[in-house]
């Protein structure tokens, strides 16, 4: 970006002629002055250091960044419980990890992170720091969660950060159903019997007639016989 052409060109030439000294402490407070408060001390340690400490430079580097379209792009490419609701017992530890991809047309700057941004806090770190992507890559992001000791529904929102604070890409969701122990362990064991009797063999039902065995087919001809021999005996008589 070429501040010279910029509306407020005028406004930061004068301020930045007021910033004579090479004190970093300085040119960070000096920074966020001229940005404005949503430019974060660490952001604008970050802006600072991407420009050799140049107070110009730097101010342009995060106009750049922050323009419309200008912002990197992530998709969500694998939750293997996107759809589902985990169903947990009370305090838990477990990994949810989420395969994502930079679908945009400029790379991921350094100081990007995964980031807490709303629900309910279960997991056990708010930000996820990560590494440069290149357009058309993919990366899986990974972190721990403790299921809550109450059982109920639970929800944690989490987004894709730069340095600046700024959001981009899709929204990550982890949904949570924590059981008391005593159901937990009641549909544990209704999934195994089930299981179990998916597996076992057909039980035989001896008082269901089978046309085609062979001890059925001939027991009408037995009977057939005895009563031929039954007939002849009473016309003997």
């Amino acid at each position: 970006m070429d501040v010279d052409n910029d509306p407020l060109d005028q406004n930061l030439l004068r301020q930045f002629n007021c910033l004579c000294t090479t004190d970093k402490e300085n040119l960070v407070k000096g920074l966020r002055e001229l940005i404005g408060d949503q430019l974060t001390e660490s952001a604008a340690v970050f802006f600072l250091e991407m420009n050799d400490w140049n107070m110009h430079r730097a101010v342009g580097t995060y106009f750049d960044v922050n323009n419309e379209g200008a912002i990197p792009s992530m998709s969500l490419v694998r939750d293997e419980n996107s759809e589902n609701v985990l169903q947990l017992p009370p305090n838990l530890r477990f990994t949810k990890s989420w395969e994502v991809k930079n679908n945009g047309r400029m790379k991921w700057p350094p100081g990007c992170t995964l980031q807490f941004n709303g629900g309910d806090s279960i997991s056990v770190y708010t930000s996820l720091p990560t590494t440069t992507l290149e357009p058309g890559c993919t990366m899986t992001l990974s972190t721990d969660f403790i299921t809550p000791s109450k059982p109920g529904s639970y929800q944690s929102k989490w987004r894709m950060m730069l340095p600046t604070g700024t959001y981009f890409g899709d929204t990550i969701w982890t949904l949570v159903q924590v059981e008391d122990n005593d159901s937990f362990q009641n549909e544990l064991s209704r999934q195994l019997v089930e299981s179990i009797n998916l597996g076992s063999p057909m039980q035989s039902q001896p008082n269901i007639l089978n046309p085609f065995s062979s001890s059925q087919q001939n027991q009408p001809e037995n009977q057939d016989t005895d009563q031929s021999q039954t007939n002849m005996e009473s016309d003997v008589l």
